[in-house]
């Protein structure tokens, strides 16, 4: 209720934060990763052999693309009441990418944060449907 009258607002768009916090430390954590990787194994990877060397390199470097890339999707797509077929297909693909590696924690907290994303898209579309029939319903 407004407090000047006795007119009715329409409901705040549900906010994403669970999914930004949970994309962001994902993100964090496959940066950090691949920085352990790139830099403090270098020289034991070259102690062993090139090709080591090369094909952890190259992991590396995609785990970095993955957590620079989902950053920047946590900053920018996850605004309050939006959704994106763009952030589910993105999540969908790091978390086979994780299982297809292993990677336990990086597979737990993004497959967490895509069932809390499709959970908070149907949220979102139920509370697009209550401000559709309240505009048609407050039209001037």
């Amino acid at each position: 209720m407004n407090p000047q009258g006795n007119t009715m607002q329409p409901p705040a768009p549900l906010a994403r934060k669970a999914e930004r916090v949970l994309m962001t430390i994902a993100a964090a954590y496959n940066v950090i990763m691949a920085s352990i990787t790139l830099f403090m194994f270098t020289s034991w990877f070259k102690g062993q052999a090139y090709d080591l060397l090369e094909h952890n390199g190259f992991y590396a470097l995609l785990v970095l693309i993955i957590g620079i890339v989902s950053f920047i999707m946590s900053m920018r797509c996850l605004a309050p009441g939006t959704t994106s077929r763009w952030v589910i297909i993105w999540l969908a693909i790091v978390v086979v990418f994780s299982l297809g590696t292993m990677d336990l924690i990086g597979l737990a907290l993004y497959s967490i944060t895509l069932v809390i994303y499709l959970a908070r898209n149907k949220a979102i579309a139920a509370q697009q449907d209550v401000i559709r029939t309240w505009a048609r319903t407050h039209q001037g």
